[in-house]
C-alpha cells in the first residue's frame, strides 16, 4: 500500500508492503547517500540491505543495536564521521532499523548543517509509530528523549519482510503502539469500541501475534490514525499530546527497569486507564487480553522512584505532572495530577497486576 501525507507543504510518501525495499526508487537528487543501519538488523537481513544500498549507491554505516545508540556520545561520534564525508544540505541519511535508529538518525539529520534530508526504513512493528510524524531525538542521563527536534522524513519505506525475524518480545512491544492507536480512536466506553473488539478478535493471543495475523491492516491503521492527529497538531501544542497516552508512567518504568518501550507502554496504559476512572471489570478484560498476548507482571519498586522520573517528563508544565486520560463522554484530554493521586493509582495498578501473577 502506498499513500501520501496531507500537510499543506512538504508531503512525503509512505510505502507499506512486503518487499517494499525491492520497489523502484530514484534517490539521484541526493548528492551523498549514507545509511545508518542497526548492526543487529544488518546481521539478520544483510542480503536484502546490501542489495538495496548497492543498487542506490548508498554508503553503509553500522550503528549500535536499539536504544543504546541514543546517547550524546554516540551522537557526537557518528555526526563527526558523517561530517568527514563532505555532506551538504542536499545529502540524505537513511535510517534502517527500529524506532531508536530512526530517532537517532533523524536527530543527526535535523542538526547536521542545520538540516539535511533523511528517509525512514523501519524494521520493527514499533517503528510504525516512531517513523511517522517527525519526532527525533536521543536520551539524556535524566530521562528518555529529552534531547530532540522535529524533522519530517522525505519518505518512509516500510518493508514488512523485516518483521519475520522479530522476537516475540519485539512483536509485543510494537503491538502496544497499535493498541494505543486503536484506543485513541475509541468513542464512548473503551471496551465496547468496535475497532478494539476487532483487533482483539484478529489478534487474540501470543500465537496470533507470533504469526502476525492481519498485521499489514493494523500497521496501516496505526499510521493513518497517527497522521490524522499530526495533521491537526504537528508540533505537539494540543491534540498531538494525546499520542502520549500511556507514556508518562510508561517512560518512567522503561527507564528504570530497562524494559522494551512498548512493553512499558502497555503497563503505562493500564495506569492511565486506572487514573481515568475506568471500571475495574473493563480493566480486567483489557489486562486479561494483554496477558494472553504475553505481557508479564512487573516487580515494581517504590513509587517515589517512578515519581521522580515522571517529574522529568518533557510533557510537564511548571511543577505539574501531565497525564493523558480518557472520559467516555468527552474523550481524551490532558490533566494535571497531584502526587497523592498518582501514588494511589500506582498502588491500584500493583494490586491489579498482582492478581494476574
Amino acid at each position: 500500500m502506498k499513500f501520501t501525507t496531507n500537510y499543506k507543504v512538504n508531503n512525503y510518501e509512505i510505502v507499506v508492503e512486503h518487499g517494499a525495499l525491492n520497489l523502484n526508487y530514484d534517490f539521484t537528487q541526493y548528492d551523498k547517500r549514507i545509511a545508518l543501519i542497526d548492526e543487529h538488523v544488518y546481521g539478520l537481513h544483510s542480503v536484502a540491505i546490501e542489495s538495496f544500498i548497492k543498487q542506490h549507491h548508498i554508503e553503509k554505516m553500522l550503528i549500535p543495536f536499539g536504544e543504546q545508540v541514543k546517547t550524546s556520545a554516540h551522537y557526537i561520534k557518528f555526526t563527526e564521521q558523517i561530517l568527514t564525508k563532505q555532506v551538504t544540505r542536499n545529502s540524505c541519511l537513511f535510517a534502517i532499523g527500529g524506532g531508536a535508529t530512526g530517532d537517532f538518525t533523524g536527530f543527526i539529520a535535523a542538526t547536521v548543517l542545520r538540516g539535511i534530508h533523511f528517509i525512514q526504513i523501519p524494521t520493527t512493528i514499533l517503528a510504525h509509530d516512531a517513523s511517522i510524524g517527525g519526532k527525533t531525538g536521543i536520551n539524556a542521563t535524566t530521562g528518555k528523549n529529552l534531547i530532540g527536534a522535529f524533522k519530517r522524513p522525505d519518505k518512509v519505506i516500510y518493508d514488512l519482510n523485516f518483521l519475520k525475524t522479530l522476537s516475540q518480545t519485539e512483536k509485543l512491544s510494537g503491538f502496544a503502539e497499535i493498541i494505543k492507536h486503536v484506543i485513541l480512536s475509541s468513542t464512548g466506553k473503551i471496551i465496547e469500541s468496535k475497532t478494539l473488539l476487532q483487533l482483539m478478535n484478529d489478534i487474540p493471543d501470543k500465537h496470533a501475534l507470533s504469526h502476525l495475523n492481519e498485521i499489514e491492516r493494523w500497521i496501516t491503521f496505526g499510521i493513518k490514525t497517527k497522521m490524522q492527529v499530526i495533521l491537526e497538531d504537528e508540533f505537539e501544542n494540543g491534540i498531538r499530546k494525546h499520542l502520549n497516552f500511556g507514556h508518562t508512567f510508561g517512560h518512567a518504568i522503561e527507564f528504570h527497569h530497562k524494559l522494551p518501550h512498548g512493553v512499558a507502554v502497555l503497563h503505562g496504559m493500564i495506569f492511565a486507564l486506572i487514573l481515568s476512572g475506568v471500571e475495574k471489570s473493563d480493566l480486567t478484560l483489557i489486562l486479561t487480553w494483554m496477558r494472553r498476548l504475553g505481557l508479564q507482571s512487573l516487580n515494581f519498586d517504590e513509587f517515589n522512584i517512578y515519581y521522580k522520573l515522571m517529574q522529568n517528563d518533557k510533557k510537564n508544565e511548571a511543577s505539574h505532572i501531565n497525564f493523558v486520560v480518557y472520559n467516555a463522554s468527552t474523550g481524551f484530554h490532558i490533566r494535571q495530577f497531584e502526587e497523592v493521586q498518582l501514588q494511589q493509582t500506582f498502588e491500584m495498578l500493583r494490586k491489579l497486576e498482582g492478581e494476574f501473577l
